[in-house]
């Protein structure tokens, strides 16, 4: 039975495959519809479409915005988004900015404690995509600091640890609800299960026109799903409208990322992931 992952992210961000790899390992785990949704960038999607396309993968284009709400960071994925759109564009090209200056902040913090790193040891390992914090993991083993990306976040990089940088503002989720739609695309909250904002998601849904919500995730047990799918007929009786249900298994790498774990662990079936095809309101852009 052909299989759906609409959830992944690739060097273009903090994942640690190539776009083009990553449409081959996509190829061996059996998927025939795929979605790169790299967080605030859509610099790899158009050499994953293009592999893609040479092995007859079906390929969404997406992305994987970051928010804020309630003091919480609050993802919010777009499917179908017109990559060449200038706001979108625009938009991102601030978020790489204030990445950067993150990564200096973050390297000072290093420095102050006897570690030593130039920007250019980290960003060789975004493929002139968006920084993130496993970029500078990656550094930090290269040049010997730590073993491996668990010793890094756990000594230096997570929340509350000595070389921790907290994001500058970022959107709330109605601005980026707002981007999407602007950029042709459709406005679908990632793995609801890590916020606890059900009341939040249900006003997005009423009152931003907020598409969907990411139900099958690999951090979603059958509980989780089960009360996700009856949350979902709920919103939709009181909406007046059908609503998306999506899934992946938010894949980066094998041996990192929140729970390590193979491409394809989470995935929907073809019939969700078409229905999301048809709902794009002009088809996505490349």
């Amino acid at each position: 039975m052909s299989k759906a992952d609409l959830h992944m992210h690739s060097t273009a961000s903090d994942g640690g495959y190539s776009p083009s790899d990553l449409m081959h390992k996509c190829k061996k785990a059996g998927l025939s519809i795929v979605s790169l949704t790299d967080h605030d960038s859509t610099e790899g999607i158009a050499e994953a479409k293009e592999t893609a396309s040479s092995l007859q993968i079906t390929i969404i284009n997406g992305i994987e915005l970051s928010t804020k709400a309630q003091n919480k960071n609050v993802h919010m994925l777009g499917y179908g988004i017109d990559i060449n759109h200038q706001e979108l564009q625009d938009v991102l090209a601030e978020q790489r900015i204030l990445r950067e200056k993150r990564l200096h902040s973050i390297l000072q913090k290093l420095k102050d404690v006897d570690i030593s790193l130039k920007p250019e040891d980290v960003t060789k390992h975004t493929d002139g995509g968006s920084i993130g914090r496993p970029h500078i993991a990656k550094a930090l083993i290269e040049k010997g600091f730590v073993h491996n990306m668990d010793e890094a976040f756990a000594y230096y990089l997570a929340e509350g640890k000595p070389c921790y940088v907290e994001k500058a503002e970022e959107m709330t989720p109605l601005e980026a609800i707002q981007l999407i739609h602007r950029a042709n695309g459709l406005a679908v909250v990632a793995h609801p299960v890590y916020y606890n904002l059900d009341n939040e998601i249900e006003q997005w849904i009423h009152h931003y026109h907020l598409d969907g919500v990411e139900i099958y995730h690999r951090d979603h047990n059958e509980e989780t799903v089960l009360y996700y799918e009856e949350k979902m007929k709920i919103w939709e009786v009181q909406s007046g409208r059908k609503l998306l249900r999506t899934g992946g298994s938010d894949f980066h790498h094998e041996e990192y990322g929140r729970h390590p774990e193979p491409l394809g662990v989470s995935t929907i079936s073809e019939r969700l992931a078409l229905e999301l095809l048809e709902a794009i309101p002009s088809r996505d852009k490349s």
